[in-house]
């Protein structure tokens, strides 16, 4: 489900909208996970009823409701009220890593999963990769993939308190990052894992999803 009224699926964006580069990412990583996508829909911030109710009726064929957007707590994001107005069990309520820190899981009283991604697609990445894989891999048996720990080289500012997340190139022996890290750029398809008291040259888990779900060196 992508929230919002502002991405555009078709045409020239007008003002106030954007291009939606983010329903097309859900989909097919949710596939490498080991996940089986039945619908993919776009919810607007004021849907005839609440959001909850678009939620709690989504197809009942659906073990995991997956949503992107409205995990904040903007005027507009309305997603956090639902597991605690409708008895869902909290499992995770924000992570702290920079970005993509509102993201949720819990289960509904009917023993679906909600998983509550970040509303922008860089946030998106990182954050499915946080509730979305290991909920999958626990729901179909697969062992999650160990990620490789690489040194990190370049100009990085630790987040207080945060892991922070960034794009980074991989020349199979050290990485560095690439740079312009904004909402919608996504300039590399690998992520360091930055900890808060990181050190140049430390190593650092590194994340890169190929197509078949490996994790592979990126090389210049």
């Amino acid at each position: 489900m992508v929230t919002g009224d502002e991405p555009l699926r078709s045409g020239r964006p007008a003002p106030g909208q954007v291009r939606d580069a983010l329903g097309p990412l859900p989909p097919p990583l949710a596939r490498t996970l080991g996940g089986e996508v039945t619908d993919v829909r776009p919810v607007p911030n004021h849907p005839a009823g609440s959001p909850a109710t678009v939620v709690l009726t989504t197809s009942y064929d659906t073990e995991v409701i997956v949503v992107t957007g409205s995990t904040s707590v903007g005027v507009t994001d309305q997603l956090r009220r639902l597991p605690a107005e409708h008895g869902a069990r909290w499992v995770v309520d924000a992570v702290a890593v920079r970005p993509a820190h509102p993201q949720l899981l819990a289960q509904l009283s009917d023993h679906r999963w909600l998983v509550g991604l970040a509303g922008n697609p860089y946030a998106d990445l990182p954050a499915a990769h946080t509730p979305l894989a290991p909920l999958l891999a626990g729901l179909t048996g697969r062992p999650l993939s160990a990620l490789p720990r690489i040194p990190l080289t370049g100009d990085i500012a630790p987040a207080p308190g945060r892991t922070r997340l960034i794009s980074v190139t991989w020349d199979g022996a050290t990485a560095s990052p690439v740079g312009g890290h904004r909402p919608a750029f996504l300039p590399g398809a690998a992520l360091a894992a930055v900890p808060p008291h990181w050190q140049p040259h430390t190593p650092v888990p590194l994340l890169l999803l190929t197509g078949e779900g490996r994790l592979t060196p990126l090389r210049r």
